[in-house]
């Protein structure tokens, strides 16, 4: 089958773009390797209308969601894409391929900790990246800020002042 789209990756903006182009009765296939970026957070935050909502029940919600549109998600990784003459033509990890007219990448970012003992425990419960998606929940607490730049540092420190005025900095 040559499906109208293909999208790599089924975080937020990979399950929007299926939602908009399954409304628009477009055969749609979403690809995820089930790896979401925010998989450690107790709540995803800043996002309207799920504010607070836990990353796994909002994945299982917009998922439901988008299979009343017609819209096929396998749980598969894919290992290669090449321009063929009818659009795409994409390889799974298992060896299947799949065929589009238009291919939509996205695949996020990983967020890369630095190497601290033990900072797997605390990642998305007291160790933050976004200030914006949990500065209000750490608000009024102390906080610590660590980054590899002293210039970023410096910049998130007083960012960080929106929510507390009790920063330590480290670099």
């Amino acid at each position: 089958m040559l499906y109208d789209v293909i999208i790599v990756g089924g975080g937020p903006a990979g399950l929007s773009c299926a939602l908009i182009l399954g409304r628009c009765q477009r055969s749609i296939i979403v690809f995820d390797t089930g790896n979401p970026r925010n998989k450690s957070s107790h709540a995803l935050h800043a996002f309207i209308t799920r504010d607070g909502t836990s990353p796994i029940d909002f994945l299982i919600s917009a998922r439901e969601e988008l299979r009343k549109y017609g819209v096929v998600l396998k749980h598969e990784k894919i290992v290669s894409a090449e321009k063929i003459p009818e659009g795409f033509n994409l390889k799974t990890e298992s060896g299947l391929e799949f065929q589009s007219r238009k291919l939509v990448l996205a695949t996020g970012v990983q967020d890369k900790l630095p190497n601290i003992i033990n900072i797997n425990d605390f990642y998305g419960v007291s160790v933050h990246h976004c200030p914006y998606c949990d500065g209000w929940e750490e608000r009024n607490k102390p906080m610590a800020i660590y980054a590899l730049k002293r210039g970023g540092a410096i910049d998130l420190s007083f960012t960080m002042k929106t929510w507390s005025n009790d920063i330590t900095l480290f670099t």
